[in-house]
This record gives C-alpha cells, structure tokens and sequence, in this order.
C-alpha cells in the first residue's frame, strides 16, 4: 500500500486540443522518486495518497503479520486505516506547476490516459503466493470549482487571452540492470531523441546489504 496512489500510475499521457503535450511511461518511478526526498512534516500529511507507517499499510493490506495490539479503538493505526481506505491519485500535473508549450487554447479540453502497471511490479504476495492480478473499486473523480463569480470570470479571461508556460517533457528511456558480477567499471549508454535541448536523470538504486 505504501504510494500507492503514484505506483498506480505507470504512465501518463497528457492531451491538449488533441496534441500530446506530455508523455512519460515512467511516471511511478519519478513520482515516488520525489516523495522520497519530501521532508517527513510533508510526508505525514500525505495519509491519502499511501505514505503511512508500515503497520497500517499491512491493516490496508489485511496482512497476517498485522500488529494487533494497534487494532484497539482510538489507536492511531486503527484510526488512519479507517479513515483512508480509499487512496488517492493526484492528476493535476501541467494545470498545477506550469502549463504546456501548445497552439491550442487551455480551454481545448484535456485528456489525461493513465496506464496501470502489470500487477507484480506493485504486489507482493504472502507465503511466496503467486501474485494473479488486482482489481480498483469505487472510483471517483473529485475536481476543485470556483464558485465565486468574479473570481472564475478572471480565471476564464486568463484561458481565453492564451498563455504560454514551460513545463519537463519526462521521458524513461531504459532501464538496465548491472550485476554485481560483472566487475565493470564503465557502462556506455547511447540516446537518440530528437529534442533540441534536454537533460538527464540518472537514478541508481542497489540493494540492501543483509
């Protein structure tokens, strides 16, 4: 459970006027990526969206190694898992930060398409249990509207007069896994895209020494 609203979430595509303004097929990865370096007062208000103690996760989860003794009324554990048994999937992006490079107006209509990650990538079974599929029930679509008149006729003038903001294009282009074994120093990663101007994200994730 924990994230679970941006593991949710393995790509994102992102439409204006019918043009892709977006398109990241990594979204999960640099999502998480960021909560990771979020600083703990943010992180402890992120309940909803899947940030949680491990043990309500695993109350979340129904798993068996579930703390009991945190299942006492009023117990904080109990409480947050009763209170966020639904988790949240933000899609705010480009309307939030800064906007999209279009021809189009923002009043175009857009259309976000999100790909749902294969179940083993965000699933772990108990009991080396084989991991079938996962189903999501009772989705909702919650929006913000501004219900003052004044302030969404200055809103709205803003959309129609046009506005040209940047925003990152993010793209995963591969992903590859170095054995330990190997005994290579070097690794030569060759990137063909065709954009006039770019920058790289590298991330290096190694497992834990036990």
């Amino acid at each position: 459970m924990n994230n679970l609203g941006k593991l949710l979430c393995e790509r994102l595509m992102i439409r204006v006027g019918g043009e892709i303004v977006y398109d990241n097929n990594g979204e999960s990865l640099i999502e998480v990526y960021k909560d990771l370096w979020k600083t703990d007062p943010k992180r402890a208000n992120m309940v909803e969206y899947g940030i949680m103690n491990e043990n309500t996760r695993k109350m979340l989860s129904k798993d068996d190694s579930v703390d009991q003794t945190a299942k006492e009324d009023g117990g904080y554990d109990l409480v947050m898992a009763k209170v966020y048994k639904e988790q949240k999937m933000k899609l705010g992006k480009i309307l939030n930060d800064h906007g999209p490079y279009t021809p189009y107006s923002m009043k175009s209509g857009f259309e976000y398409t999100v790909t749902l990650p294969k179940a083993d990538k965000i699933m772990v079974a108990q009991s080396n249990e084989k991991v079938e599929g996962y189903a999501l029930k009772n989705i909702h679509l919650e929006y913000e509207t501004i219900e003052n008149e004044e302030l969404a006729k200055r809103v709205n003038e803003g959309y129609e007069t046009g506005r040209s903001l940047s925003y990152e294009h993010a793209t995963l282009l591969k992903t590859t896994v170095w054995a330990k074994s190997s005994g290579k120093a070097r690794f030569n990663e060759t990137t063909d895209v065709p954009r006039e101007s770019m920058r790289g994200l590298w991330s290096y994730f190694s497992e834990k020494e036990r």
